[in-house]
């Protein structure tokens, strides 16, 4: 049965959640966003079978701070750039297969500062709508021991872009605009051409 945790300091949520991630658990936490299921990477098989989910559909990692990315990837100036204006915040940024994302939540960060890089994906089964609440979010997950309250959470999904070095891809549209950022990314390649 999972149990729903709102009392208690953040320091104290974090915590048990590292000690659950660290026992090979996947924990509910609440994001920028929307409620996340998190394990620890080498533990993302968990996620999709949690979330019956398709293997070949991948899972974002979370970190403390932009300079985390780099445990990731090095960063293309293109993905540079947007991890400069964006984050924290709501872009998860794909480069070279891997979706990174530094989520502009205290309670997320502190974690993610505790346990280091997060594997998560949105609190639903696969195909179901995402929980606003931790209760929702509990509930579609039964066998997850631990839940962190954050209250309701109504923001949109993250925005997801792929950096390759033919310029930028918007998989999904969601809480961040990034068509102008790409324009940008267009009018510097396009004024390096004529300069060159």
């Amino acid at each position: 049965m999972s149990k729903a945790m709102s009392m208690g300091g953040p320091a104290e949520l974090v915590e048990m959640a590292a000690a659950e991630l660290k026992a090979g658990r996947a924990v509910i936490i609440p994001t920028d966003t929307v409620y996340g299921l998190a394990a620890l990477p080498e533990n993302a098989d968990l996620l999709f079978e949690l979330k019956q989910r398709p293997a070949d559909k991948a899972v974002a990692i979370l970190v403390a701070r932009p300079a985390d990315a780099e445990q990731m990837f090095d960063p293309l100036p293109a993905t540079r750039r947007l991890m400069e204006q964006c984050w924290p915040g709501a872009l998860t940024i794909v480069q070279d297969g891997c979706g990174v994302r530094c989520p502009d939540h205290p309670l997320v960060q502190a974690l993610a500062a505790e346990v280091g890089p997060i594997a998560t994906t949105s609190a639903n089964l696969s195909g179901q709508p995402t929980p606003h609440t931790a209760a929702e979010a509990a509930a579609a997950f039964p066998a997850v021991q631990l839940v962190v309250d954050g209250g309701s959470l109504e923001a949109a999904a993250s925005t997801v872009v792929e950096v390759t070095e033919d310029g930028l891809s918007i998989l999904r549209q969601g809480a961040v605009e990034v068509d102008r950022l790409a324009e940008d990314r267009s009018n510097e390649s396009s004024s390096r051409r004529q300069a060159g």
